[in-house]
């Protein structure tokens, strides 16, 4: 047995987050602000979507209501009707809810709010949804804005990225 000091004792610092004070006076890593931009565009083109949608009102209603008769000929005319609503609401009101929700959270992703992140997570999981649902009537519009929010997401988890959040 050999007579010496003791080995070293393992560091009982903890790994935690930086106080907020030191998170202020850190700059912001170039793919959180990559990533704000990228949500900022997929919303704007989920958001183009809905507008888009509403000035062909009467045109996808009509498409609608057309695919549905196809669909269950014995249908009748009030339950046709309200599967075309429901169809545009959710062309519509499926836009406008991946915008809003993709500006709100990614709003507070850029300050480095951990929860914005998941969030986020699920919104491109709503906008590819979105996209899959709705590209017949809309076109390549609702595919760019599930792209670009995919690529956002990306972004967001970069290895650069992550210390923002902590």
């Amino acid at each position: 047995m050999t007579s010496g000091p003791p080995p070293p004792r393992p560091s009982t610092a903890r790994i935690s987050a930086p106080p907020v004070s030191a998170m202020r006076s850190l700059p912001r890593p170039k793919q959180v602000t990559v990533a704000f931009w990228l949500w900022q565009l997929a919303a704007a083109l989920a958001i183009a979507a809905a507008v888009v949608a509403v000035g062909r009102l009467d045109a996808l209603r009509a498409g609608f209501h057309r695919e549905a008769r196809e669909n269950d000929a014995t249908a009748s005319a009030g339950t046709l009707d309200r599967v075309a609503d429901l169809s545009v609401l959710v062309v519509v009101g499926g836009g406008l809810l991946v915008g809003v929700l993709a500006v709100l959270f990614a709003a507070a992703m850029r300050v480095g709010k951990g929860w914005a992140r998941p969030a986020l997570v699920l919104v491109v999981l709503l906008a590819v949804a979105y996209a899959g649902l709705v590209v017949a009537p809309m076109g390549w519009v609702v595919l760019a804005a599930a792209g670009v929010a995919l690529v956002a997401g990306v972004c967001m988890y970069l290895p650069g990225s992550r210390v923002w959040f902590r």
